[in-house]
């Protein structure tokens, strides 16, 4: 997607992506983090942090964390939302962070899948791997092969909000496998005129396999595959996959 697109659609994210699951999305991430990281309360860093949700409630728990994102809106979103005042913002490329070290990176709601080059997408894990300090854990989630197949597909998506509507005409190339969409967001102004604005969407289906792969080559082992937002194996049917990598003390 257009980067600028990123920042239209900031005020209407959260409702978009967690479809009312803030609270599940932030307790489950904090319980992984509480499950897997050898380092007790460790500094956290969200990539592609978006409008902050998960980011401003680890904050609330004590912990210090930084949340980096390369459009500023979604930022000055996530700014607003920090009511401990001690979250780092940082505008830039996730794909060359070029951050302190820290005990745990987080990257969720479907960011890896928007690295549409392989290529960077191995650097962002080496880069983790180089600044995760030891006993320290890397959290991602990823689309799975159902959700770009079945549920995306061939389809057209129609959401419609009180101070905004938004239609999604999608197609997933599946020998490739690239998903694009096509969105168009009509925006409630004032007297009841609506602004239209229009964008793309481009992401990209990596399997478990090719993650777990990259995760390898950086030097992360594999400590959990989980399904969407439980604590099992994925089922076929999953819309996301959680990964939990770790690096080994030394």
């Amino acid at each position: 997607m257009d980067d600028s697109f990123y920042d239209i659609l900031a005020g209407h994210y959260d409702v978009l992506q967690l479809n009312g699951d803030t609270s599940l999305w932030c307790s489950y991430i904090s319980d992984l983090i509480s499950d897997y990281c050898s380092i007790k309360d460790p500094d956290v860093t969200d990539l592609g942090c978006g409008t902050g949700v998960i980011t401003n409630y680890l904050a609330s728990k004590g912990l210090k964390v930084t949340g980096v994102d390369l459009s500023p809106d979604m930022l000055a979103v996530a700014s607003s939302g920090d009511e401990t005042g001690t979250v780092s913002w940082i505008c830039a490329d996730i794909t060359s962070y070029e951050g302190p070290s820290c005990g745990c990176f987080i990257s969720t709601m479907d960011t890896i899948g928007h690295i549409t080059d392989a290529g960077a997408l191995a650097s962002m894990f080496a880069m983790v791997s180089e600044l995760l300090e030891p006993g320290g854990i890397f959290i991602i989630d990823a689309t799975t092969k159902h959700h770009f197949e079945v549920s995306l597909g061939e389809n057209v998506f129609f959401e419609d909000y009180d101070d905004f509507t938004l239609l999604w005409v999608n197609h997933y190339d599946k020998e490739n496998k690239i998903n694009h969409a096509e969105l168009t967001l009509f925006e409630l102004c004032e007297d009841d005129l609506y602004e239209r604005y229009d964008g793309e969407l481009t992401a990209r289906y990596y399997s478990p396999g090719e993650i777990c792969d990259m995760a390898e080559s950086a030097g992360l082992s594999k400590l959990a595959v989980l399904g969407d937002l439980k604590r099992e194996a994925p089922a076929d049917t999953d819309e996301r996959i959680f990964f939990v990598f770790g690096k080994n003390n030394i």
